[in-house]
């Protein structure tokens, strides 16, 4: 998938796209963001008149969610309700969404004397089943991604380094 610039998810990974309740929109798992996805070229997917895909479809970037910053997920029937913090944690590319009824939304919760802000947006999958394995596919990459990166770091144990205000020394 391009963005504007063509490079922005030249190195993401897929994890998982899964299409929406709402036709032609989509909902893209990769291993650090969820997007939210639309092409009006797919709306007809799956129905008798659709006449097949583009051959070069527009895609239109509706949210991007950082996996970091996602702290609560759950689903309740075929919706999966993902809850955000930090000001970083969602874009909203689409500005004037459309006026179609849609279960796909994204509520802010942003009070200035708050230090950070939340988001909550719910995705309506077209099944209980497809919002369940969302929703698991999900969860297991936050974790995987929660475990690379404590991983990647180096932890220094008090008990085995002395540090003074000019070096570091390892005790033995």
């Amino acid at each position: 998938m391009e963005a504007e610039d063509g490079l922005k998810f030249k190195d993401e990974v897929l994890v998982m796209s899964k299409s929406l309740k709402q036709a032609g929109k989509f909902v893209i798992v990769t291993q650090r963001l969820i997007l939210i996805v639309s092409c009006s070229s797919l709306v007809d997917l799956g129905k008798q008149e659709f006449e097949g895909v583009a051959v070069d479809p527009e895609w239109v970037i509706e949210s991007e969610i950082s996996l970091d910053s996602v702290i609560h997920a759950d689903t309740n029937e075929a919706l999966v309700h993902i809850v955000g913090s930090r000001s970083g944690g969602l874009s909203r590319k689409n500005q004037h969404p459309s006026k179609r009824s849609s279960r796909t939304s994204t509520k802010w919760w942003n009070d200035p004397s708050t230090p950070l802000p939340l988001f909550q947006t719910n995705l309506e999958l077209t099944s209980q089943e497809d919002a369940r394995e969302l929703l698991q596919i999900l969860l297991s990459t936050i974790e995987e991604r929660k475990g690379r990166s404590w991983g990647s770091g180096y932890i220094l144990h008090q008990s085995k380094y002395q540090v003074n205000s000019n070096s570091v020394k390892l005790n033995n």
